[in-house]
């Protein structure tokens, strides 16, 4: 049996477990003897798994989070967050928040959180651009969402140029000490025309520098005219991690769940899906839950392939959304809800492993239009294909609040800071204003663990 290195490289490892299923692949005797020593389906996980027993432990999530915990402990030398077991973590990031809209040269600018870490600071933002007729950042009050990609053409077929990045340089940012910092576009998303103007909301992660200091009362922006606003810090909230616990759901369950969920997305995200996109989703939903019953899969008790018909029916307008679970129902009519309550809270906890992703969540933000959590993965939050076109995260996340009101989480882009990748997960519907609390649960196929936060009570 190999030994696993003192430093252990999960991307080797992971290189090996593909390495072993090309050649499984391709039948080469030792490479099939091994992946069939653990599976007699020619796969990625199986191959991975494979390795794993190789080198002596139980699953894949477990050899992942022993490489994560060496790694950890090489750092050596920040005190661990809260509720992270003694896992050694760089410093806390904390945050601003609070702010209102500006006018500048540009537009109307929306300011968001304000994250900051000891060698970064980011401002999120959104800017409606001069001449749009909106009066906030959307019609629905939600944000478009940055990325990687810049967005794309509203009219033609060629290529459109790229998007003009919008001069802030009228933006002044300055804090309570009377530093000065400068304000730069990091990345930009939106709908753009042809010209690369944009044509509607875009938003924004924009870079500040220097990085303000913790001592600071609060950061300001002024835009043009007399228009300012300030960023307070954030309040730290008082938080609690749970025991890791295996999921109650059977595979078939949580499959069918989330079909519905995906449903229950297109509805709060407010987004023009045509009705034959709608049909389309909901004959495929049910076609799979049929099949997942005629397999044995499922408890013939179980209620949820009625509640997807129902939930497809009400979809599609043949009937009233009646028989639907409550955290279902509760969402659904959520989707109305016109303004959310203003928190902008730090959390810094640490979760346990999941699937050898280790969950670091910073600070809480919500407005109006929305609200999200921003936290940082170890080693990385996505997993990719071999071939690098498709991506998909081992941990699914949802929020319920004090009231019953259930919350689902839509997937956040990262980008990698040193060792983490850093991100942003979005929830709807709005929070619900007389929510005092809130309980996150993090969940992978197997395992789950939850996090609960105040919204009631917070501390400097």
């Amino acid at each position: 049996m190999p030994e696993l290195p003192d430093r252990p490289d999960l991307g080797q490892l992971r290189r090996q477990a593909r390495e072993l299923l090309r050649a499984a692949a391709n039948g080469e005797p030792t490479a099939v003897t091994r992946l069939q020593a653990v599976s007699d389906r020619v796969m990625l996980s199986a191959a991975q798994l494979a390795v794993a027993r190789e080198y002596g432990y139980s699953s894949w999530s477990t050899l992942r989070a022993e490489v994560e915990r060496r790694r950890l402990s090489t750092l050596g030398a920040s005190p661990p967050l809260r509720g992270g077991e003694g896992l050694g973590v760089p410093a806390e990031r904390w945050s601003f928040g609070g702010g209102t809209a500006i006018e500048t040269g540009e537009g109307v600018l929306f300011p968001g959180a304000l994250v900051i870490s000891s060698g970064h600071a980011t401002l999120d933002a959104s800017l409606v651009p001069s001449g749009e007729a909106q009066r906030g950042p959307s019609g629905s009050g939600r944000l478009p969402r940055p990325g990687r990609r810049f967005g794309r053409a509203l009219v033609g077929r060629r290529r459109p140029r790229s998007p003009r990045m919008p001069a802030l340089g009228d933006v002044a940012v300055v804090d309570d000490r009377a530093a000065s910092y400068t304000l730069a576009v990091n990345t930009m998303g939106g709908m753009f025309q042809r010209s690369g103007k944009a044509a509607g909301p875009v938003s924004m992660r924009l870079r500040i520098a220097p990085v303000p200091g913790r001592e600071a009362g609060w950061v300001e922006l002024r835009g043009v005219g007399d228009s300012a606003t300030r960023l307070l810090p954030s309040l730290r909230t008082a938080v609690q991690v749970g025991q890791v616990t295996p999921v109650a759901a059977s595979p078939a369950e949580r499959e069918l769940r989330e079909r519905a969920r995906s449903l229950i997305k297109l509805q709060l995200a407010g987004v023009g899906v045509p009705a034959d996109d709608i049909r389309q989703r909901c004959l495929a939903a049910l076609t799979r839950a049929a099949e997942i019953q005629r397999s044995g899969k499922l408890d013939p008790a179980s209620e949820l392939p009625g509640q997807l018909a129902r939930l497809c029916a009400w979809f599609t307008g043949h009937r009233r959304a009646g028989g639907l679970p409550a955290s279902w129902s509760r969402m659904l009519n959520a989707a109305h809800r016109t303004d959310g309550p203003r928190h902008h809270l730090d959390i810094g906890a640490a979760l346990p492993s999941l699937d050898g992703v280790v969950t670091l969540l910073d600070s809480l933000i919500s407005g109006p239009g929305s609200w999200q959590v921003y936290l940082r993965a170890r080693p990385g939050w996505w997993n990719d294909s071999d071939d690098g076109r498709r991506s998909w995260t081992p941990l699914l996340v949802d929020a319920h609040d004090d009231l019953g009101g259930g919350y689902l989480s839509l997937p956040g882009d990262g980008t990698s800071h040193g060792d983490d990748e850093e991100l942003t997960l979005e929830f709807l519907p709005r929070l619900d204003p007389r929510a005092r609390g809130l309980k996150l649960t993090f969940s992978t196929a197997n395992e789950e663990v939850t996090v609960d936060l105040s919204l009631a009570s917070a501390e400097p």
